[in-house]
């Protein structure tokens, strides 16, 4: 709707006029020009009622458009920011269960394998041998005179102690075997699809890698290991072989330490 133009006001001012003038009441056409005047006017004025409601409705709704996209761009950031808080608290919870499964599975002094990883492999281990045949060998190696160093240096020497030796048998096994730490000073070796007379000189490189001094402010301290190692074949019992694995570590132990014992038993019964 568009209002009156400026030309129209002029001439109903003028037609006001005439219609003031007492000589034109005898004029036979003053009531029709009077009467159209009236309704014009009537006409203009629900005309101008009509543009004003139009002219606050379009405000109105330009308004409510306004408030429309504020409350959408408020909302489109508090979803943002709630994406935000749920992918920084997914990143945490895959973080924290991973980190649990490292707990579960890894020791945490020399972030070796833990005693129950370990003993997954060995059983994973069976399980292959026993389908598909072949064999694998298992080393328990201890730490000589540890007792004796921690009584003498402290347990912080002797952690320090653990962690040299988990990190030199670790460097140089093969890289589909397994090294764990089984207990206290004692650390356990998978050798995966191995023979015994091959793991024998793999056992005593490990020998001369892990003997070497450990540096303190104070002493020097001697770090050997003994070895004992045994071949797991068909049939056999994981339970038996650990148990001759160590009695092989006691021959070491008994035979002056800082050395490996094979077990050559053809079969574990």
């Amino acid at each position: 709707m568009t209002k009156p133009s400026p030309h129209d006001d002029v001439d109903l001012s003028a037609i006001a006029v005439l219609l003031q003038q007492c000589e034109q009441q005898d004029n036979p056409l003053y009531e029709s020009l009077e009467r159209l005047y009236h309704r014009y006017r009537q006409q203009q004025r629900i005309l101008d009622r009509l543009i004003r409601i139009a002219d606050q409705f379009q405000l109105a709704e330009r308004e409510r458009g306004h408030r429309y996209q504020s409350n959408y761009q408020r909302q489109a950031r508090q979803l943002e920011k709630i994406i935000r808080i749920s992918d920084h608290y997914h990143k945490m919870m895959r973080d924290l269960n991973h980190r649990l499964h490292i707990l579960s599975t890894h020791d945490e002094l020399t972030g070796l394998a833990n005693r129950r990883y370990g003993t997954q492999r060995l059983e994973q281990e069976v399980n292959f041998v026993n389908r598909h045949g072949g064999t694998f060998c298992i080393a328990l190696a201890d730490i000589d005179h540890f007792k004796l160093i921690n009584d003498t240096h402290g347990h912080a020497v002797g952690d320090r102690v653990l962690t040299q030796v988990a990190r030199c048998l670790q460097t140089h096994i093969r890289d589909y075997d397994l090294c764990a730490r089984w207990g206290g000073e004692e650390f356990m070796i998978v050798f995966a699809r191995a023979a015994i007379a091959d793991v024998h000189p793999l056992a005593e490189r490990l020998l001369t890698a892990v003997s070497q001094p450990l540096q303190t402010e104070s002493a020097t301290v001697a770090v050997t290991v003994s070895l004992g190692v045994t071949e797991y074949r068909v049939g056999d019992s994981l339970d038996k072989a650990l148990v001759h694995a160590d009695q092989a570590l006691y021959r070491a132990k008994t035979a002056g330490r800082n050395r490996v014992m094979c077990d050559h038993s053809t079969h574990l019964v």
